[in-house]
Order: C-alpha cells, then structure tokens, then sequence
C-alpha cells in the first residue's frame, strides 16, 4: 500500500509542473476532491494527485477530503448532496455500480444523482496465495477445487466488495465450487494467507504489490484482461485458461447531476490533462494500475453498460441486498 509519504515522493514531479496560473473558470470557492476511503490506498493517491494539479492549472484551493464510512456510501452521499456548481468531485470506483444492486434502500440515485467527469485508470486484482503453497499456477488449484469440490477457500474485502465479484467469476468461469470468506481489512486477507491459514486471497494489485514483490506471497494471475505492466511476469486468468475473464475496477471521477455542461467539461479536461503527464502515469505504474482514459461524453455513454455489467456480477456472487 502506498502511504501518503511515499505519494509526496513518488508524486513529487506533479506538484513541480509548470502552472499556468488560471483561475478556475466557474467557482472561486474552495474545490473538494472526496475520497470514499481513509488516505493511503490507490484512489487516495490519486485524489491527492489530481488536487496538486488542478490547484496549480486553475490558481484555486483545491482540498482532498477522506469521508469514511458505510462501504463508501457517506462519500457517495455528500458528493450526491452537493450544490450542483462543480465544487465537488468524487473519486471512486466500481463499487459505485454496484450500489442499487446489494442495497435495499440508499440515501442517493447511483446513476441519475450523478454526472460522469472522467475516467482514469482500471485497477485489476491478484489471485494471491503464499509462496510455499502447493498451488503454483491456476489450473494447479483448479484442478484440486475439481478433485475436492468446496474444500478451497478465498478471502476478499468484503460481501458484494469488487474482490468478491472477481472471486465469483473466477469460480463461475471455472466451473469450480469455491468458499468466499468475507473480510473487513484487506491487509488482514494479506497477512492470513501468508500465514496459512487461507488457501487463496483476491486483492487489489496496488495492495498486494510490496508482499509480492518481496517473495511473501506468490501471484498466481491478474484478473485484467491484459498483464500489468508492474506485474508483467504474472498472467492473466484469460491467460491461464478463462478465456474472455475480465474483472477490473475503474477509478473515475463524479459530481453533482445538474452541474453546468460546460462546468463538467473543464473539470474533465484538466483531469485528463493531468492523467496524461509522465508522471501521472508513474504513480499508476507503481500502483499496478493501467491506464483507461475516458472524458465525459465517453462516460455517459458507457455509465449504463457498466451498471448492467456489475449487476450480472453480483448475480453470480449471489450476494443479496441488505
């Protein structure tokens, strides 16, 4: 996981780039970026990112602020709350597709409360066991979940969580009966499987990428549809045989439904503009992330598609709303 100390090094280079020192063009008051995460992991990263230029391009205050809570609801819910003027702008990920899906009742529309800004990068995930574990490829641990069917368990962060659907998948994919045990800290599924007491773990790469990188945990594949570039000895599960798998989590940026078109451009022009320096792509290179540019328009028309893709995943999770 990347701390906000080790953002302030390898970001540094953002917050040294030329500013053109123009005022934001719709608001002088202060400009939110809300993260619907405690600071640290990747989304966090690049909210902070994003804040340090913007502030610079538009001349403004523009301020990260981490609103913890209810599966990232209560960030949701103030970004869905906001005046609609573009003074706040949500950084999150697919979890916001499947909000109406594993929810009875939610404070907020996920889609109609809402106006696609930009999309950034997809964040994968590593199927993960520990490096002395019998498992050493994929169809290693298919094959034992075939020959002892429900007797091979995987973590992820959590009922209805994105690790959860990319385990579901695989599974589903696999034509294997796996056991889903929920955890609340996606460090905790980290340090349990290489401990033993797990036999597989699904996490994001960004968080998995230290304890693979030192020889804690073996990654057996990336759930992406192509290799990550920070991982590029490890293959895909489409690789690895499930052929068509792909479960990746985007990071992309909302405000308020209602926001002024032309208000919502500039927002999704100056992020884009920052995603595309060097050394944007040297933060998402180091947080395995890979790069998935989409401006506004481009969301709005991909935003419904994406609600529909994640509902089925939560059908074959079968997690029910609670």
């Amino acid at each position: 996981m990347i701390t906000r100390r080790r953002f302030t090094h390898i970001g540094l280079a953002a917050f040294t780039l030329p500013s053109l020192a123009i005022a934001a063009p719709f608001t002088s008051q202060t400009i939110k970026v809300i993260v619907p995460n405690s600071p640290g992991p990747g989304t966090d990263v690049l909210a902070r990112f994003f804040a340090a230029y913007m502030s610079k391009q538009w001349n403004s205050t523009v301020v990260v602020e981490n609103k913890v809570g209810s599966g990232g609801q209560l960030a949701t819910d103030f970004a869905a709350k906001a005046a609609p003027d573009g003074t706040v702008i949500l950084i999150t990920t697919s979890a916001h597709f499947t909000y109406p899906y594993l929810h009875a009742k939610l404070p907020f529309d996920a889609a109609q409360d809402f106006a696609p800004v930009a999309q950034f990068v997809q964040g994968a995930f590593a199927v993960v066991v520990a490096t002395d574990s019998p498992f050493k490829t994929i169809q290693d641990l298919i094959n034992e979940a075939k020959r002892q069917p429900g007797t091979i368990s995987y973590a992820s962060a959590g009922v209805g969580s994105p690790t959860h659907m990319a385990g579901a998948q695989f599974g589903h994919m696999a034509g294997i009966n796996i056991v889903h045990i929920p955890y609340k800290d996606a460090s905790q599924v980290m340090t349990d499987v290489i401990g033993g007491q797990l036999q597989m773990g699904l996490t994001g790469t960004s968080t998995a990428m230290s304890m693979i990188q030192a020889g804690k945990l073996r990654a057996l594949a990336v759930t992406a549809p192509k290799r990550v570039p920070a991982l590029a000895n490890v293959p895909t599960l489409d690789e690895s045989g499930l052929r068509g798998y792909d479960v990746t989590s985007p990071i992309f940026a909302l405000t308020r439904a209602g926001t002024p078109p032309a208000t919502v451009s500039e927002i999704s022009r100056i992020m884009l503009e920052a995603a595309n320096t060097p050394e944007f792509k040297q933060v998402a290179d180091k947080l395995g992330y890979v790069m998935d540019l989409q401006d506004s328009a481009k969301m709005r028309i991909n935003f419904p598609g994406e609600f529909a893709r994640w509902k089925r995943m939560v059908e074959i999770s079968g997690a029910k709303p609670g």
